[in-house]
Parts: C-alpha cells; structure tokens; sequence
C-alpha cells in the first residue's frame, strides 16, 4: 500500500465519522421544562420601562410590558414549550423549528437556546397605545438563552430576581385567576 492511498481512506474515514457525528448528535432532543416554582427574570431601561418574564410551573409563563411615559402596562399569559438545541463544541450550537432555516449558530458560552413555541392563553393592557404582544390564541416562536443568572428574550438580557409569591399572584389575577403558579 501506497501513501496516498492510505491517505485517502484516512480522510474518507474522518469524513464519515464528522457526518454521523454532525447528524446523528442532532436526532437527539432534550425537551425545556418549566420551573416547579416560579421564576422571575426582569429588566429596566433608563426611561422607567419595564420587562419582566415570569417563568411558571405547567409550562405556564406571564410576560409584562410596562412603560411609565405611555401610562401603559400590558401582560400576556402564555403556554410555552420547547426543546434544547444540541451542542456540537465550543459555541455551535443547533437549534431546529419553525422559522430556522439553517440552524446552526454560535452562541454565547454558559448560555443554552431553546426554540420555544408561545402560544397566548390571556391578554391585559392597561393605558394608551398600541399594544406590544400578539393577540389571545396566537402562536409564535422564538429562541431564548437561559443563562445560570439570565435569559434572553428578544435581544434582552433579563436578569432573575428573588422569587416573590406576593407579585405572581397579583399579576395573575390580572388575567382572572391565581390558580396557575401551583
């Protein structure tokens, strides 16, 4: 045998290997749970608004828009579900879904993307303007980055805060009930 054939069935044999690696490694979904109490992930721009997600038991999740200069607030109560993109090395990640067409991403280290489906269960808006969030019934998707101390959501680091039973139960009866974050 010759050089370069082995050379050949070298790189051939490591050509196989990467793409079962690459494909297989992808068949394997992890599915996103929701947390058994809540948790509360916020931030506050310098013009007084406000974002805050509330993640809850039963795949349940309120999500809060408040902007003090609008006299606005507006909540959305909403069911989501999702899967954990799969990890290849380093940053690269894949994430699979509706609305991805090439899946492959580079995200930031000690974070891990879920491609969640948000389906709106209740809306509430208080005050003036056109409201931020889809309509009641509506379904949309989106990838957040859950961080250890943070999540992602919409080009926004939310940071958690201490859980407050007080505050969940008072933004939910907002929408008719407080029977949710059980």
């Amino acid at each position: 045998m010759n050089l370069k054939s082995i050379m050949g069935k070298v790189g051939t044999g490591l050509f196989v290997i990467a793409f079962l690696f690459i494909g297989l490694k992808s068949c394997v979904m992890t599915t996103w749970s929701s947390p058994k109490t809540p948790a509360i992930y916020s931030i506050a721009g310098m013009d007084g608004r406000v974002m805050t997600m509330i993640f809850m038991p039963q795949h349940k999740t309120m999500i809060w828009y408040s902007d003090p200069n609008e006299r606005r607030i507006e909540g959305i109560l909403a069911e989501m579900r999702g899967s954990y993109g799969t990890h290849y090395f380093w940053r690269l990640w894949h994430v699979d879904g509706p609305g991805i067409v090439f899946g492959y991403r580079l995200y930031p280290s000690d974070t891990k993307p879920v491609h969640m489906e948000i389906i709106v269960l209740e809306r509430y808006m208080e005050g003036r303007g056109n409201p931020t969030f889809p309509d009641k019934g509506d379904t949309t998707y989106q990838v957040l980055l859950f961080g250890k101390e943070s999540v992602r959501f919409q080009d926004m680091w939310l940071k958690k805060e201490e859980n407050d039973p007080a505050l969940v139960n008072a933004l939910l009866s907002k929408f008719g009930g407080n029977d949710n974050n059980k």
